[in-house]
């Protein structure tokens, strides 16, 4: 299925909804819950675990506005098809302390794949960075995906990164193959050890 008119020279773009996480329904939640299980399902996670967990604000407590914890969705007759979640997090570095864009979450329905649908809702999720608000955005991805995050000049962060809220406080938080920043207007990045002070995401 495609969002193409009849005309072909024409086409549709789908609209993208931004939903803050301190205002996101049950009904949202669910909505999403069910595409996120789909793209990465897990022994004994439910819809509703994930719902719930899309509900929990993950970022700093009492944020400006602008740059709120919030989910940028992408539907087709009412059904969730494209998703991607970013909150601030305000991190631990050699330079100090850095509120960064904590980008998640970040999946589309494989029946839309192709119409650039990813490419949106990452742009959407990075607009702080790129209006200044934010330094950096920092996130995870798989060997697979970083090549679409190559697209936009995300670069890999060879920093130790650890949790210092974490029972081991040593071990990396994140689990997939890269960490990855998107360097917004090129501001300089912290050389030594991150300290994410939560989980990773």
């Amino acid at each position: 299925m495609t969002f193409r008119q009849s005309d072909a020279t024409n086409v549709v773009m789908p609209q993208i909804e931004t939903i803050l996480t301190a205002d996101m329904s049950r009904a949202d939640a669910l909505a999403i819950a069910e595409l996120l299980i789909r793209i990465w399902p897990r022994p004994g996670v439910t819809v509703e675990d994930r719902a719930d967990k899309l509900q929990t604000n993950r970022g700093d407590q009492n944020p400006p506005p602008e740059i709120a914890s919030r989910s940028f969705v992408i539907r087709d007759a009412g059904r969730v098809i494209g998703h991607a979640l970013v909150f601030p997090r305000t991190i631990g570095t050699t330079a100090g302390e850095m509120t960064i864009a904590a980008l998640g979450s970040v999946c589309t329905d494989p029946n839309y794949r192709g119409q650039k649908l990813g490419e949106r809702l990452v742009q959407s999720a990075w607009r702080g960075v790129d209006e200044g608000l934010l330094p950096f955005s920092l996130f995870q991805t798989s060997q697979t995906a970083k090549q679409f995050y190559d697209r936009f000049g995300c670069l890999l962060v060879e920093n130790q990164v650890t949790d210092s809220t974490a029972e081991d406080p040593t071990a990396c938080p994140f689990k997939d193959d890269h960490i990855v920043r998107y360097p917004g207007r090129n501001r300089d990045w912290p050389t030594g050890p991150i300290d994410l002070r939560g989980p990773g995401y």
